[in-house]
């Protein structure tokens, strides 16, 4: 359970430390398909899936591995996903201050699996976006469109 719930130990800071970068890049930046497993809080049974991240600089960036990190930090807490997936996006906000962040994470619920209703294919999908994700329809559903596209 330790392990399982390390993320109550991890700060922002500690995470992020000094991987930021002065960067006049300003087009989006994005990491799919960042793997996460978390413990629901409701049922105490393991989600797994995929967080999907991107952002739009506002004169920073971010080592690329820190996204991950970020969202090592919220999934390794007694968690639903619909509050991971904010607090992800409020992570990257706060760290970055970026023109805009999308989230959009996709996951497996061992609570409808195993138990309950007993759905073996439903997955979860929960998404935030902020700052120009939210109010420019055409960097909305770029990014979307790239989250959803099919590796090669």
């Amino acid at each position: 359970m330790d392990f399982l719930t390390s993320g109550y130990g991890m700060t922002l800071e500690d995470v992020v430390g000094s991987a930021l970068f002065e960067e006049d890049h300003e087009n989006m930046v994005m990491v799919r398909d960042i793997e996460l497993y978390s413990l629901c809080e409701h049922h105490m049974l393991p989600f797994f899936g995929r967080a999907h991240i991107a952002y739009i600089p506002n004169g920073k960036i971010v080592g690329l591995s820190k996204l991950p990190r970020i969202v090592e930090i919220f999934a390794r807490r007694l968690q639903v996903q619909e509050r991971l997936t904010e607090q992800v996006a409020k992570a990257i906000e706060e760290v970055l201050a970026p023109r805009g962040v999308g989230v959009v994470v996709e996951a497996f619920h061992m609570c409808m699996m195993m138990r309950g209703v007993e759905k073996q294919n439903s997955r979860t999908i929960t998404s935030a976006l902020r700052g120009v994700f939210r109010d420019d329809a055409k960097t909305r559903d770029e990014f979307l469109r790239l989250a959803y596209a099919t590796a090669r």
